[in-house]
């Protein structure tokens, strides 16, 4: 009876205090999901140990290690202010006084005038604006830009010079990954893919969306969705909600080139060409690691949430086009995301079983663990706004992909991929971008309902329905930039320490070579 009456008493909670408790709700969210995030890098060590031999699994150990240290060091130091605000071009811009909407525009996700802040000085930017938000969009940005860090190295391991690994790691996560994530989420601040100001931009919204005048354009209109710069159509930038293009392919594509690059390992061909396979040396501890790696998923694209800020003419401050409140909109979404993500990776799990049957006349676990991994990378583009049931499709279609892409690499391309990172992250990630784009493009020509999207309408942050015309550019981007800054990065590290081990070295094992140790000292590094 007492507490009864205390609950009666109480005053009704304000709708700021509630904003207020919402923020701070979803502030603890992300940060857990970005240690979830980190956590990935436990699971890409048991992975990459797991799949090759055992003689090379301390020297794994080593890499991982240091990849995560100096990612961190370098995307502190520069990498984060390339990302988010395409430094130094916009100090440039800024100095050369042009006064155009770059040197001035809000970045949408912490807040902080970033663009013209980081306009101002020369240095790349420092954590004193507002630390509160600014260094927190920091710490998510870092666990994206480690895992796509760890991708390429999969691709070209046991015979890469530790040395020179520490190398192209600084120059990958300093400046290779963070201009591509630039043109990926740069939001307002210039990335052609993005900007409603741009011609590209435009251009595909003039192709692939209706007219705003038009009967269905009205019915977008009431729905929630905004018109771009012109007027005459919707607003449709390209979409990667959780980085299959922008963390996941960019690594793939690197590390397809690194792998061409280097070479197959010792013994991989015959004369004649023919492939020799190398088996993993410890296939339970690869399948945890691919259990590992899609249970921190879940913190990957859970933690892409980003709340609802607009506001309501008549609902005021946090609510968006349709009554949706901040804390109303991180419930949704969370679940819907959760949801869609665990029937994307059941999808490639099973795609992969169907398709390794088909193959092999047996079920592989290895090619399961990758068909999983897969799925979970293709969702990542469209899981903000594609439902469950399509989840499981793009997951479907990733999975059955694997082996097929997996031998095409292997006996078409010539390159020794290591572990299978090809297609599962470059392939896989290509699909889930432009399965995003097919998905965003049935709801622009009035096929799908609405309520077959999740959530649309009046959004500063949350996810953009994009077009398949927005989502192939992105895919064109990606083969323009990824491939010629790869090589030239194999390059730049080739000339400078050289990037292939020796070959006694390859034969020893790379945990004795380089390292001076063993993983298994009884079984010898064999």
């Amino acid at each position: 009876m007492v507490h009864s009456g205390l609950l009666a008493a109480a005053p009704p909670v304000s709708q700021e205090q509630f904003a207020h408790l919402a923020t701070v709700v979803a502030v603890c969210w992300w940060a857990l999901c970005f240690a979830i995030i980190f956590f990935m890098q436990c699971g890409f060590l048991l992975l990459e140990a797991g799949s090759v031999r055992a003689k090379n699994a301390a020297h794994v150990a080593a890499k991982v290690l240091a990849h995560t240290a100096i990612a961190t060091f370098c995307f502190w130091l520069v990498g984060f202010a390339i990302k988010a605000f395409a430094w130094p071009l916009c100090y440039l811009i800024h100095q050369r006084g042009t006064g155009t909407l770059l040197a001035n525009v809000e970045d949408t996700i912490t807040g902080y005038v970033g663009w013209a802040g980081a306009a101002a000085s020369w240095v790349p930017w420092h954590f004193n604006a507002a630390p509160d938000v600014y260094v927190s969009n920091f710490f998510g940005s870092l666990t994206f830009c480690i895992t796509s860090t760890a991708i390429p190295g999969t691709v070209f391991s046991e015979r890469f010079k530790f040395k020179t690994y520490l190398l192209f790691a600084a120059l990958y996560a300093g400046i290779v990954y963070p201009i591509f994530g630039f043109l990926i989420w740069g939001g307002l601040g210039g990335s052609p893919l993005l900007d409603p100001h741009g011609w590209v931009v435009q251009t595909m919204d003039r192709l692939f969306t209706p007219e705003v005048g038009s009967a269905l354009g009205k019915k977008l209109i009431a729905y929630g969705m905004s018109a771009d710069a012109t007027g005459t159509h919707f607003w449709a930038p390209y979409t990667d909600y959780a980085g299959s293009t922008g963390v996941h392919a960019l690594g793939g594509i690197v590390g397809l080139v690194g792998g061409w690059y280097v070479g197959p390992r010792l013994g991989r061909y015959r004369r004649d060409g023919a492939p020799v396979a190398i088996p993993a040396h410890n296939v339970l501890l690869t399948v945890f690691a691919a259990l590992l790696l899609a249970f921190c998923w879940f913190g990957f694209n859970g933690g892409s949430v980003i709340a609802n800020a607009a506001a309501h003419p008549a609902l005021g401050k946090g609510a968006g086009a349709r009554g949706l409140y901040l804390a109303d909109y991180l419930f949704s979404d969370i679940w819907w995301v959760m949801v869609t993500t665990a029937l994307a990776g059941a999808g490639g799990t099973l795609g992969a079983l169907i398709a390794g049957y088909r193959l092999h006349r047996a079920a592989d676990p290895l090619v399961l663990a990758n068909g999983l991994l897969g799925g979970l990378v293709a969702i990542c583009s469209c899981v903000g706004f594609a439902p469950p049931g399509y989840g499981l499709l793009v997951g479907l279609v990733a999975g059955f992909q694997f082996p097929y892409t997996f031998r095409w690499v292997e006996r078409t391309l010539k390159i020794d991929d290591a572990i299978g990172t090809i297609a599962c992250h470059l392939a896989s990630g290509v699909i889930g971008g432009l399965m995003a784009g097919i998905y965003g493009q049935l709801f622009w020509w009035g096929v799908l309902p609405p309520d077959w999207i999740h959530p649309g309408g009046e959004m500063q942050g949350g996810t953009s329905i994009p077009t398949l015309g927005i989502q192939i550019c992105g895919f064109l981007a990606l083969i323009v930039y990824g491939l010629p800054v790869a090589y030239a990065t194999f390059k730049i590290c080739d000339k400078l320490l050289g990037v292939r081990s020796k070959p006694e070295d390859e034969r020893t094992g790379l945990d004795r070579a380089e390292h001076g140790l063993e993983a298994y000292p009884a079984e010898g590094g064999l």
